[in-house]
Order: C-alpha cells, then sequence, then structure tokens
C-alpha cells in the first residue's frame, strides 16, 4: 500500500495555515508496520464497536428512525404489488436506475423470505457494517496504518440523518467510505480491471443515494487535483479521475428524465450552522453539550502529536460545499446537510497520531464517552418503540382495507421523540391491509409511485371527505374544527387522534 504524503514534519500540527498541507512536500519514509500484537489488539476493537453499534438495532420493536417505517411498508407493497389489486389502482411501478434505491433494493427480495421487520433491521445492519468497515479503511489508506480514531467515528453511524431516517443516505454513506478508500490506495496504480471496480463502486454509490455519489466524486476529484497542482502530471491525474465520467453519465441521465421541477431554498447562515453537530446529535441535548466537551477535551490531547494527511483536503471541500449549496434543491430537503458526517470523517480519519500515553488515555475516555452516547440512544429507542406501541394500538378498530388521510404535523411543534408517530402508522398497510395518503412514493424519488396527487390545503373538508378515517396529531384550532364538523374521534392517545370520517363527500360539497 503507497502511503500518502504527509507534512514534511511529522510533529506539525494541523491548525496551521492550509496552504502548508495543501499543497505538502513529498515523503519517502515507508509506512510503518505495525506489531502483530498491536493489530490483533485493533482489528478486536473493531469488533466489539461493531457489536455496540448493531446493539440497538436488535434490541428494540421499533427503531426510533423517523421515515424508517415508511421506507419498509413501500418495499412490502414493491415485492406485493401483483398481489393485490388495490395497490394497483393506486400506484404504479417505476423501474428506472434511481438514485435512492438501497433499502428497496435490499429489502423487497428478501421480505418474500422473512418478515418485514426482520428484512429491516438486516438493511440497518448491512448499512452499519458498511459504515464501521468503511472508517476503519478510510483511516487506514488515508494515513498508511491502522488508526485508532475510525473507533471512535465508526460511532457517529448514530447521527442526525439516521434518527431523521434518510436510512438510503446513511446506507449510501457507507458504500461512499468503502469505495472512497478503495480508490485512495490505487488511485496511484490505476489498471483497466481497477477503473471498471471503480465504476462499479460509484454505480452502488448512485442506486444508493444521490448524495453518496457527489461526495465520492467531490472528495476523489479535490485529492486528484490537489496532487496535480503539485506534481503537474496531466496524465496521471486524468487515469485517477477518468473514472468519474461513469456517475456522470448516471447522473445526468437521471436529471434529463426527471426534471427540475421543485424549488431552490437557500437557508440562512444561523440555520446552517447548527447542522454541523448533526454527527454527534442524540435525543437528549445535556447529553449532547456533555459528550461533545468530552470529545473536544480528547481532540485536544490526541491534536497535540498528530499530523494531517492529504484525505483532509475533500473534508475541506466537503464543508465548503455544505455552506454554498442550497438546503431545498429541486424535489430534495436538506441538500445542503448532507454533506456535514461524511467531512468530518474525513477530517479526522486524515489524523495520524503518535499514540503515547496521553493519546491512549484521551482514545479511551472517547471510546467510553462515544459508548455512553450509544447507551443513551437505546434508552430513548426504547422508549419511542413503546409510545409506537401504543399508537399502532389505536388502529385496532379500523375496518379491512380502510383509507386513511395522515395529517402531517409541523415538525417545529411535534415533541422529538414524536416525529416517527407520522411514519409508524404506515404498518396498519400490513395488518389491516389500509390506504394512507402519506406513503412515500413519489416520482423520480421512489420506484413506487401514487397514481394520483395528494390532497393538500386549505379546502380541508374536500381532501378528508375522500377518506374514511383521518389522523391527526395536535392539529391546527382552523383544522380541528373542520374535523369536528365532519368526523368523530374513533381513537386517540396523548396528543394522536384517529377520526372517523362521518358526513364525507356530501358535506365537502355544501
Amino acid at each position: 500500500m503507497e502511503r500518502d504524503e504527509g507534512l514534511s514534519s511529522a510533529s506539525l500540527h494541523p491548525w496551521k495555515p492550509a496552504c502548508a498541507w495543501l499543497f505538502p512536500h513529498a515523503e519517502q519514509t515507508p509506512s510503518t508496520t505495525e506489531p502483530n500484537s498491536a493489530v490483533k489488539l485493533y482489528y478486536a476493537a473493531l469488533v466489539l464497536v461493531l457489536l455496540a453499534v448493531l446493539l440497538p438495532i436488535w434490541m428494540v420493536k421499533y427503531p426510533g428512525m423517523v421515515d424508517y417505517p415508511n421506507h419498509l411498508v413501500r418495499c412490502y407493497i414493491f415485492a406485493h404489488y401483483h398481489d393485490n389489486p388495490l395497490w394497483q389502482q393506486r400506484y404504479f411501478l417505476d423501474l428506472s436506475p434511481l438514485p435512492n434505491l438501497a433499502i428497496d433494493l435490499v429489502v423487497t427480495p428478501l421480505v418474500r423470505l422473512m418478515p418485514l421487520m426482520v428484512c429491516g433491521k438486516l438493511f440497518l445492519s448491512f448499512a452499519a457494517v458498511l459504515y464501521v468497515v468503511g472508517c476503519s479503511e478510510v483511516g487506514r489508506a488515508a494515513t498508511g496504518r491502522l488508526n485508532g480514531l475510525a473507533l471512535v467515528c465508526a460511532f457517529t453511524f448514530y447521527n442526525l440523518p439516521l434518527f431523521q431516517g434518510f436510512v438510503n443516505y446513511i446506507f449510501g454513506l457507507g458504500v461512499f467510505l468503502c469505495a472512497f478508500a478503495y480508490w485512495l490506495q490505487v488511485r496511484n496504480r490505476m489498471t483497466p480491471l481497477r477503473f471498471v471496480l471503480c465504476c462499479l463502486l460509484s454505480l452502488a454509490a448512485f442506486l444508493a443515494h444521490l448524495a453518496a455519489i457527489a461526495i465520492l466524486g467531490a472528495a476523489c476529484f479535490a485529492i486528484a487535483f490537489v496532487e496535480f497542482l503539485r506534481d503537474r502530471k496531466l496524465p496521471r491525474f486524468i487515469a485517477k479521475v477518468a473514472w468519474l465520467v461513469c456517475p456522470l453519465l448516471l447522473v445526468t441521465g437521471y436529471f434529463k428524465s426527471s426534471g427540475h421541477a421543485g424549488t431552490i431554498v437557500w437557508p440562512s447562515l444561523a440555520k446552517k450552522l447548527p447542522a454541523l453537530f448533526m454527527p454527534l446529535s442524540s435525543y437528549n441535548l445535556r447529553l449532547n453539550v456533555v459528550i461533545g466537551a468530552v470529545l473536544l477535551l480528547c481532540a485536544v490531547a490526541i491534536l497535540r502529536r498528530s499530523r494531517i494527511h492529504l484525505a483532509a483536503t475533500a473534508s475541506l471541500v466537503l464543508l465548503a460545499l455544505f455552506f454554498i449549496t442550497p438546503g431545498d434543491l429541486f424535489t430534495g430537503a436538506h441538500v445542503d446537510e448532507r454533506y456535514v458526517v461524511p467531512a468530518w470523517l474525513l477530517l479526522a480519519l486524515s489524523l495520524e497520531t503518535h499514540w503515547g500515553r496521553w493519546q491512549k488515555a484521551a482514545l479511551a475516555v472517547a471510546l467510553a464517552a462515544m459508548l455512553v452516547r450509544t447507551g443513551g440512544i437505546t434508552a430513548d429507542w426504547l422508549k419511542i418503540s413503546r409510545h409506537d406501541e401504543q399508537v399502532l394500538a389505536m388502529g385496532d378498530g379500523l375496518p379491512r382495507g380502510a383509507s386513511i388521510y395522515v395529517l402531517q404535523p409541523d415538525a417545529a411543534a411535534t415533541a422529538k421523540l414524536d416525529r416517527g408517530y407520522f411514519h409508524i402508522i404506515q404498518f396498519w398497510t400490513l395488518s389491516h391491509k389500509a390506504v394512507l395518503s402519506s406513503l412515500f412514493a413519489l416520482p423520480g424519488q421512489q420506484p413506487l409511485v401514487s397514481r394520483q396527487p395528494r390532497c393538500e390545503g386549505p379546502a380541508w373538508a374536500e381532501c378528508f371527505a375522500g377518506y374514511d378515517f383521518v389522523w391527526t396529531y395536535d392539529p391546527p384550532p382552523a383544522i380541528r374544527q373542520v374535523l369536528l364538523g365532519m368526523a368523530t374521534p374513533a381513537a386517540a392517545w396523548e396528543k394522536v387522534t384517529l377520526w372517523r370520517v362521518t358526513s364525507g363527500k356530501t358535506r365537502a360539497a355544501e
């Protein structure tokens, strides 16, 4: 394995001027070979970290991720589409290669062989394995040796996008890490076979999630370009990045076929800055602050005897893209935030640390802090899962095949632990063959597409009239007034109400 050129001084601190490492001098020092005992200890620790990351997924019945149930149910309908005429009437299949298919490609074939919840947890476990192994491989490829910081980075699998249920994006991050690590190792020795492998890895990233291929392309091009500025060898530069034509053709074809419908929204800097803390987010603000403070102290100790490698260039590029990218772009939301987690990961994994006594102690403390954080997240997931069961129990009296209009609550006005209620009720599709208006089935985004657009206000009476039931979470007074005029509560739990529509289309026409 070739070692990335680092700084000319092993003791150079990473907060030195950026130009000192954006254009580093080549080092001829070969990568250090770790003692066999150190290698065994590292991989034993990596396995333990992976088990700690997997444990919350299998401990709870309903993992506390907002969009996750919606994705699972869509996969179930996709797998059994031809078995139910009602689904054929309501949806059609889009079998084009969309850049948002990770869970569909994995869960849909599995769901015919085993229970849906097991399929979902297998998918999440696969994503966790890719993420943890990817962190390890990027750390090794970036520094030329096993990187203990990868153990800490692996715990950031539990981050804000995961809690929001952006599971395709999380899976795509794992694919990106593995693909980027492979490219780092072979970029200076590109062969036709490796070129093809890079293309295949880019295809996997594209199919997983559009952000994954964008991040992969930006990271690889940034490093190759900086190396070109240093050595001025155009053929080597072309050999390193020529494979990027493969994903570029895929992305171009996707945008040409899907069009540019949607909006462009630029959030203010004040709204962007909190997203920088996404890798360490949890459900408890106090825990976030404590863990952040502990990791900051550990970072100070570790950085004192660290140097930074060229892979950090990609981190700076991704952070720059975060600041200049719109929040909403066409039909995508939170587009700018997709760069944050990989940016921090690449920055940490590009550090090569001299593991003295204090550095080892800091690493141990950081791992303990991340383990405590994971335990806190698990406790919150258990609580969310119990609440989800209460919400699902509200549907015990639903008639088979009932249609339900799901009124999406305002996220800002919804308690953090309650935000998944809006999607957990999708499981009524399985238990009662219900049809819910909120299923993810959008053209150009999912392979299952709704034949009719979703009805929205302000003519709420007309929207509700076409359904048997309406589901709400603490609706605004004006909407509650409409419901009281045309529906009666069929079940209620805390702020959640299931309304039975009584006057229907006759009332809506008045």
